[in-house]
């Protein structure tokens, strides 16, 4: 089978980090192939290099002629002005993608229906869309399209389960065709081991490959550490012998060959890297009283839906809540209720005098607030040292334990 693209000792350096280092990989003609890796460790860069949206340091990337490439990145940018059908069916008139089984099969699996309707038709505008509705027509619009390689940056992202079980099901059984292949980055184990065929663990680096999803790279990384922690073994068994043979006295080690010398210095330099060192340990939290939050009797509209309809709500200390539903629901607007950022029609929402309330949106927006600024900055904005797993730390050394290391803080 042939390449629809390769890269030939790659190597790609982001500021101080080397992000892929000499690097050689290719897309077979039929692949799916799932992409792990620590955030921040390039897998989003290795699929930019794949686009040639990102130059490489050095290295080339061979993209055979007439292989068309369609990418869905992590965020949704879509013009708010732009309407339904604008986004997803372009320029096609609607006699081309009404008869197409496939445009249809698309439509119907992640916007509701051939109008759309559930999203409410395609003549509406994406500006009030929430997020998941947001990505599912980022999705159609890609696959409407049906580039030859498809490169998928955390397609679940803000999807509900219905939408991730229809991506998984089409991506795996019917939208392969002749000359296609699909590469996606994704933290859902379940979504890899259904959709895979291969694996790519982007580390330290480099990239390793694995036959299979999610459960193959378990076990094949599994043996992998098994045979690293016998070899390191013998390693340290060895080492140890060298070193008791260094420690000698003077007149031993002069009379003994370089070579030996040299041998044992490499075995000491020799220590593998620690991996997958990204730790979380619960914070410090203050003392809550028996009040944490009461939502009573609460109605939220939006326009001429209603999100929430009289909800009750009590969360207590230590309660923790999973909140689930389809796109579009109210999942977020309910969150926002609580925090009130959203008025409510009807009904109260009380806060406990002692808690404080914080809220990590689905784009990010709270970033907006140190834009510009390093990492070690925007902690120290908030506070220079806190207390984890009951000891008390920097920002630098935080910073350092959710993966941000040397010159990315």
């Amino acid at each position: 089978m042939a390449n629809l693209i390769a890269t030939d000792g790659v190597r790609l350096i982001a500021g101080t980090q080397v992000l892929l280092d000499d690097v050689s990989l290719g897309v077979l003609d039929g692949e799916r192939i799932g992409v792990l890796g620590r955030n921040g460790g390039g897998k989003t860069s290795l699929l930019r290099v794949l686009t040639g949206d990102r130059q490489v340091d050095a290295g080339r990337v061979l993209r055979p002629a007439g292989v068309t490439i369609g990418m869905l990145a992590q965020a949704d940018v879509l013009d708010p002005g732009t309407t339904v059908r604008q986004v997803v069916l372009g320029d096609l008139a609607e006699h081309e993608w009404a008869g197409d089984p496939r445009v249809r099969e698309i439509l119907t699996g992640l916007l509701g229906d051939l109008d759309a309707n559930a999203l409410g038709g395609l003549d509406s505008t994406v500006g009030a869309k929430s997020g998941g509705e947001l990505r599912r027509l980022a999705l159609a619009a890609l696959l409407v399209r049906d580039p030859d390689l498809m490169l998928l940056d955390e397609p679940t992202n803000h999807l509900d389960v219905e939408g991730v079980a229809w991506l998984a099901s089409y991506l795996s059984t019917r939208r392969p065709r002749p000359g296609s292949g699909l590469v996606f980055v994704t933290h859902d184990r379940w979504f890899l081991d259904a959709v895979a065929t291969r694996t790519w663990e982007v580390t330290d680096g480099q990239v390793h490959s694995y036959d299979g999803g999610y459960a193959a790279y378990v076990l094949a990384r599994a043996e992998r550490a098994r045979v690293a922690a016998v070899t390191e073994e013998r390693r340290s068994n060895l080492l140890r012998k060298e070193l008791a043979w260094l420690q000698r006295g003077a007149p031993a080690r002069t009379s003994k060959p370089r070579f030996r010398i040299d041998a044992a210095e490499a075995l000491i330099a020799g220590e593998p890297p620690p991996r997958d060192t990204v730790e979380l340990v619960r914070f410090a939290t203050t003392r809550l009283g028996k009040d944490v939050l009461d939502l009573v009797d609460a109605t939220v509209r939006l326009g001429d839906r209603v999100l929430l309809d009289d909800v009750t709500w009590r969360i207590g200390p230590g309660d923790r809540f999973g909140i689930v539903g389809v796109n579009g629901a109210g999942k977020s607007t309910l969150l926002r209720a609580l925090m009130g950022q959203v008025p409510l029609e009807t009904g109260t929402l009380k806060t406990g005098k002692t808690v404080r309330l914080a809220c990590l949106s689905q784009d990010l927006r709270e970033l907006e607030q140190v834009a510009g600024r390093t990492v070690i900055d925007a902690i120290t904005q908030v506070r220079s040292f806190t207390v984890l797993g009951g000891k008390e730390i920097s920002a630098s050394q935080l910073a350092t334990r959710l993966g941000f290391t040397g010159g990315r803080q």
